[in-house]
């Protein structure tokens, strides 16, 4: 199916002259004005928007700011034939351009500008996508640690049987008082079973998730992604390390959710270092796929170290929940997982996860994971050089 592109130009030939250019490879739409491009935006979802700078009553430039706040994710493309220093500065910082473009353009030139401009927007809507997915992944998530707390409340609150025992035996022969009895046990009953359901739903048990060959590196490429939208994650001060990539049985969605609770973590801790690091690194040792987190914050205190598992325990005083690294532990451990902390109180801490490699086998069988899925060595891992972000 074609992707859409909208042309606007108050000049009819030029229209012309990019419809005949382009209509084999895209979908094209043509205004001769901003309010016209504007009525049909509001009909039509589109990918892409190409614009003259100098047209009557609504310029290029005027156009996008409007664009740019109604439509967030539709890309523009200004055209001008005129060297307009001021104009250029007005899309920059106005209506955000994604390609400012000179004319007379070059056919080939243009079309290798239109094919990026749609890639960006679907990378762009792809990214806006999962950081939703990942809000609500970890709402959900607090609204199950929550939950947990509440049935455990309420078994602690239903010590009713010894009662109901009790009437049933020293009254038997109230035939009336006993039925109550009896119907109080079948409501007992009847919510002890409810409540253990709630239980082994919010306590991630494994056959609760599922789970499916993932490689790291492509996981933790894709939360690099998101985290550029996050406004506590300080990206220039955030690296990532693939030394070297692994593929293991997993939720994807799940163990982003628990990377984003341990690197907020890290955020909190150095939020008042102006040489503050967060670093995550992906390995492999001894049969394992291991990620860390590592910062150079605050650390963590020797008599609050073993506490931090602790539901409820927090050292961020209103700002926390404490509900956080029990998540990350239980996660983990639905994994079949290991998760452990080392920090120094003032200088830093450092998060270790260790996954079980995927079988080679079962890795053989995970395609389509990436082009080189069948690249996996005989420990399930592959190792590649050193990236790095941002």
């Amino acid at each position: 199916m074609k992707r859409t592109i909208l042309y606007v130009d108050d000049e009819i030939d030029n229209t012309v002259v990019f419809e005949a250019a382009f209509e084999d490879d895209f979908n094209i739409l043509l205004a001769t004005s901003g309010q016209e491009a504007l009525e049909m935006l509001e009909q039509t979802p589109v990918p892409v928007l190409v614009a003259d700078q100098r047209m009557p009553q609504m310029t290029g430039v005027a156009l996008f700011e409007i664009v740019r706040q109604r439509y967030p994710h539709t890309k523009r493309i200004l055209l001008t034939g005129y060297t307009e220093p001021e104009a250029m500065l007005d899309a920059i910082n106005k209506g955000q351009v994604f390609q400012y473009v000179k004319k007379p353009w070059d056919r080939a030139t243009l079309m290798s500008i239109l094919i990026r401009a749609l890639e960006s927007h679907d990378l762009e809507l792809t990214n806006s996508a999962l950081t939703d997915r990942l809000v609500a992944s970890e709402r959900s998530a607090l609204l199950g640690q929550a939950t947990a707390r509440v049935t455990h409340e309420m078994s602690n609150q239903l010590t009713m049987l010894p009662l109901i025992e009790m009437i049933e035996t020293q009254y038997a022969d109230q035939e009336e008082l006993v039925e109550v009895a009896r119907f109080a046990r079948k409501m007992y009953e009847r919510l002890v079973g409810l409540i253990d359901e709630v239980k082994a739903f919010v306590r991630f048990d494994a056959e609760q998730m599922t789970r499916q060959p993932v490689r790291l590196s492509e996981a933790l490429h894709e939360l690099v992604s998101f985290l550029r939208f996050d406004a506590s994650i300080p990206n220039e001060q955030f690296t990532l390390q693939i030394r070297n990539d692994s593929t293991v049985s997993a939720n994807k969605v799940k163990i982003q959710q628990l990377l984003v609770n341990l690197i907020k973590n890290a955020a909190y801790a150095i939020r008042d270092r102006k040489d503050g690091r967060i670093t995550v690194t992906a390995d492999t040792d001894n049969g394992e796929a291991v990620i860390r987190i590592e910062d150079n914050g605050c650390g963590i205190s020797p008599e609050n170290i073993d506490r931090i598992w602790e539901p409820n325990f927090t050292t961020k005083g209103d700002e926390g929940n404490g509900l956080g690294l029990d998540i990350c532990k239980q996660l983990v451990l639905g994994h079949d997982g290991r998760i452990s902390c080392t920090s120094e109180d003032g200088l830093g801490t450092c998060f270790e996860i260790r996954l079980p490699l995927l079988d080679p086998s079962e890795t053989a069988q995970s395609e389509p994971y990436g082009s080189n899925a069948s690249a996996s060595n005989e420990q399930g891992n592959r190792p590649i050089a050193t990236q790095e972000h941002p």
